[in-house]
């Protein structure tokens, strides 16, 4: 049984009108049945297959690829039928007709399907970079503003203001240094820049990063759960850091006193896993708390940590997901042969960080 092409949301976001869809599909099946029609009266006076294409690359584009391909059955069906009345005696020939038929309309519905494809997302990234240039305006005027205001009041102040006026100065300059670090980071994970492949202790970058915070964070107990060795995986130290950052800090800021990290490996994958005894994420937002700009805890974070530490995660290959309150990364293990290598000295300054 053929049926209606997808309705709903679009891939570029846009609502689709059911109805709307409905009917450009059923005007579609009208115009393949009056072709269908046409041919099988006017039999091999006209060759009318190269008028199915029409209507199959409409809706095609209407509708998308499975859309497309019902249509396009329905075209083989039509021309099939055709075919084998006027070309009984040469059953052959209606043979090869529909198979070149079959395999034109499929590669028309296939190359429509692409090009609709590589339009939503040259939409999606336009859009994404609009995004992008009206965040970062947004989120850089506020601590901007507050260190213009704060050097103003620094110059007609006293020496007894001073130092409180200099370090609000320090803690806005930071705070615009992250996001601007955030920011660069985002544009180049947009741009697919190749990352150093080396072996890399996953253990090592856990305990230097948690050590890192363990400082700023002294009220909570900070749990480590790994082998002391063997745990390795290919890719860049500094940006697998930044990942394990972003996680534990995300961690410390929803903990209310316990943040457990446990690395493990698993056959061929290295998983991290961080979690905390907070509230966790709301029902339902396992997905949202991934999406660029979005902060669901209200206290006003930049929204790109967690976008930051899946596109590394994505970038060596591995994946970053939300399972039962926690925030589990999985990376390919080091291969054999990988291991038979051995690390070379640079490598085991890059990744020896462990406390």
């Amino acid at each position: 049984m053929f049926f209606v092409p997808d309705a709903g949301t679009s891939r570029d976001g846009t609502a689709r009108d059911t109805r709307q869809v409905a009917a450009a599909y059923g005007a579609a099946v009208l115009a393949v049945a009056v072709i269908g029609l046409v041919d099988f009266y006017t039999g091999p006076l006209w060759e009318m297959s190269a008028f199915y294409l029409l209507p199959v690359a409409g809706i095609t584009v209407v509708g998308g690829r499975r859309a497309g391909y019902s249509l396009a059955a329905l075209s083989c069906i039509a021309g099939m039928l055709s075919d084998v009345v006027f070309q009984a005696g040469h059953r052959d020939v209606a043979a090869w007709n529909v198979a070149f038929m079959v395999e034109t309309l499929i590669i028309v519905v296939e190359l429509v399907a692409r090009l609709q494809q590589r339009a939503v997302e040259a939409r999606d990234a336009e859009r994404r970079g609009r995004e992008f240039l009206a965040y970062a305006a947004h989120q850089l005027r506020t601590p901007i503003a507050a260190i213009r205001s704060t050097v103003e009041a620094l110059v007609v102040s006293g020496d007894e203001d001073r130092d409180q006026l200099l370090t609000s100065i320090a803690r806005e300059s930071a705070r615009a240094g992250r996001l601007v670090n955030a920011l660069l980071r985002v544009a180049r994970l947009d741009q697919h820049e190749a990352l150093p492949r080396v072996p890399t202790d996953v253990v090592g970058v856990v305990n230097a990063e948690v050590q890192r915070l363990q400082t700023a964070a002294a009220p909570l107990v900070w749990q480590v759960d790994a082998p002391e060795a063997g745990v390795v995986t290919v890719g860049d130290p500094e940006s697998l850091a930044e990942a394990m950052a972003a996680l534990l800090d995300n961690a410390r800021r929803h903990a209310r006193t316990r943040v457990t990290v446990g690395v493990r490996a698993l056959g061929d994958t290295v998983e991290v896993a961080v979690s905390d005894d907070g509230p966790g994420l709301p029902p339902g937002s396992g997905e949202t708390a991934f999406d660029r700009f979005v902060s669901l805890d209200g206290r006003g974070g930049t929204g790109l940590g967690l976008p930051i530490a899946r596109g590394i995660a994505e970038a060596h290959g591995g994946t970053l997901t939300y399972e039962d309150k926690a925030f589990v990364v999985r990376l390919p293990a080091m291969t054999p042969r990988e291991t038979m290598t051995g690390l070379r000295p640079e490598h085991r300054a890059a990744t020896g960080r462990s406390g």
